[in-house]
């Protein structure tokens, strides 16, 4: 009986190594569309989020809780775009705009911790990596999608967006660029911060 106990404790601490204590697996969406080239001043050479992008809360610098500046190409029938920042470590959603009719946001467009709140890895969680994802659509969405600062699906929250209208065929074109940010992992200079 001793012996399936271990046996038991060992499978748990297996499963928890697997599975990680990130927050989970992410998920990726499968999405049948083009690809979009998206870029960010805001993700320095080294593929470092600027610290101007992170929380001010628990961060040490402490950041600036400016979204990132994001630029993507033109998609012909689109009539909006949205813009996510998801924490593909712990399945954190940061960021969702889905009303820009623009080709680009400047850094700090948002500020308000109610539409974002930058990156804050915990002291001891090692890198987390950010994807800044730009979606092509076609019509908004007349409910609020995800919980900002919350743990997401990733793949509900495209899913849902995509399904907007009752078909699912709301996405035209997507494309992301990734970031990471660690704890104390920067310097604020003075051309990062407003």
């Amino acid at each position: 009986m001793k012996k399936r106990w271990t046996m038991g404790i060992s499978a748990v601490a297996l499963l928890l190594v697997l599975t990680g204590c990130g927050g989970g697996q992410f998920t990726e969406a499968t999405l049948d569309v083009p690809e979009i080239t998206v870029t960010s001043t805001s993700v320095r050479d080294d593929g470092k989020l600027l610290t101007a992008t992170a929380a001010a809360k628990r961060n040490y610098p402490p950041g600036g809780n400016q979204s990132p500046a994001v630029s993507w190409e033109m998609v012909e029938g689109a009539d909006y775009y949205a813009v996510m920042m998801f924490d593909v470590y712990a399945n954190w959603l940061h960021f969702f705009v889905t009303d820009i009719t623009d080709t680009s946001l400047s850094q700090g467009a948002y500020t308000d911790t109610n539409t974002y709140v930058g990156p804050y890895p915990p002291k001891s969680a090692g890198t987390h990596t950010y994807r800044l994802s730009v979606f092509a659509i076609k019509e908004l969405p007349k409910d609020t999608i995800g919980k900002i600062d919350g743990k997401n699906s990733y793949e509900k929250l495209v899913n849902h967006l995509n399904q907007v209208g009752g078909n699912a065929d709301n996405i035209l074109a997507c494309g992301y660029v990734e970031g990471t940010y660690t704890y104390a992992d920067h310097t604020v200079s003075d051309e990062e911060m407003p």
